[in-house]
């Protein structure tokens, strides 16, 4: 799509971040910022909307149960973010901290995680230390895996792995901050470009602090990676965004991007697809949006512009994909 196109920068505020302990264990990582706001357990109103109100955000969006004009829709509403590069150094990235305007702070994907998934709640302080997904544990920037990455460092996880349809660093998806996130080398390694789906073989891995990291299975046979409890949630809602984000028409001009969809299967094939959709369902509905997840969402609009709606709006999952899923 054409980059003139791009979303004005948000103008939605901060969500206030919870108080709490998660100070991380690593010496470099910032001890006096307000915590991060941790994921919650699961809750039977699994489809609450976020308490903000998006009416402007969604005012384009129909109160429709047809499924493919709603998709049409959120195509629409959400398509066009601006595109920061994979890795690019020399960036001042405290600069960013002070000012707030990170729409127009030149940042990569390093620097972006270090805001959006920040291990500190404050929003105008550098925070040295980031929350991983899989585990929740905080690790401090000094452990970025730039090339040396010991057992203890951190990658940059493709939650839809970028071998399914976005290879290339070119490739709007492949730099899309909705969903990459900080993951733990050796689970981020084992996750490898497998779908998603329960059971299989346990993967035990630990925090910075030496505690375990359970829940997580690997299935080979089944082509499939069980996450924790705590990122289930989560990873259904990333991979909803992008089978919407990326859609038909998406490979002309600079996108270069397939149209991602979401099968009832496993599977790898050479079309650009990821599984198993009923359990993503089942995951989405029984592990609720949390807090992090919607401050993260407030600072991944402020950084490229959009917003993933199944965040925001839970029940546009179900209007998409349900029948597929009785």
């Amino acid at each position: 799509m054409n980059r003139t196109l791009l979303l004005l920068a948000s103008a939605l505020l901060l969500s206030a971040c919870n108080n709490g302990d998660k100070d991380s264990a690593a010496s470099s990582a910032a001890k006096s910022a307000t915590p991060a706001p941790a994921p919650a357990a699961s809750s039977p109103k699994s489809m609450q909307p976020s308490p903000k109100d998006f009416n402007g955000y969604y005012k384009s969006i129909p109160n429709t149960t047809d499924a493919k004009k709603l998709r049409a829709a959120l195509h629409k509403r959400i398509d066009g973010h601006r595109v920061i590069p994979y890795t690019k150094y020399g960036n001042d990235l405290k600069d960013c901290w002070q000012s707030g305007k990170w729409h127009e702070c030149e940042v990569d994907v390093w620097e972006a995680l270090n805001y959006t998934d920040a291990g500190c709640g404050g929003t105008t302080k550098y925070c040295d230390s980031v929350v991983l997904l899989y585990s929740n544990d905080v690790r401090p920037m000094s452990k970025a895996n730039r090339g040396k990455g010991k057992d203890d460092s951190w990658d940059r996880e493709h939650v839809w792995p970028k071998s399914r349809g976005f290879p290339k660093k070119a490739q709007d998806g492949y730099t899309d901050l909705h969903h990459l996130r900080p993951a733990d080398r050796n689970i981020n390694g084992k996750h490898s470009n497998l779908g998603y789906d329960e059971g299989g073989k346990p993967l035990v891995d630990e925090t910075l602090d030496g505690k375990p990291v359970t829940g997580i299975n690997v299935d080979l046979k089944n082509q499939s990676f069980e996450p924790t409890d705590l990122s289930k949630g989560q990873v259904a809602r990333m991979l909803f965004y992008m089978a919407v984000r990326y859609e038909p028409g998406d490979d002309k001009g600079d996108e270069k991007m397939p149209d991602l969809k979401l099968i009832d299967d496993n599977k790898k094939i050479k079309e650009p697809v990821i599984g198993d959709l009923c359990t993503l369902m089942k995951w989405h509905a029984k592990f609720p949006v949390t807090d992090f997840e919607r401050r993260r969402n407030d600072r991944v609009q402020q950084i490229q512009g959009n917003r993933n709606p199944f965040i925001d709006r839970p029940q546009y999952a179900q209007v998409l994909w349900g029948k597929q899923c009785r």
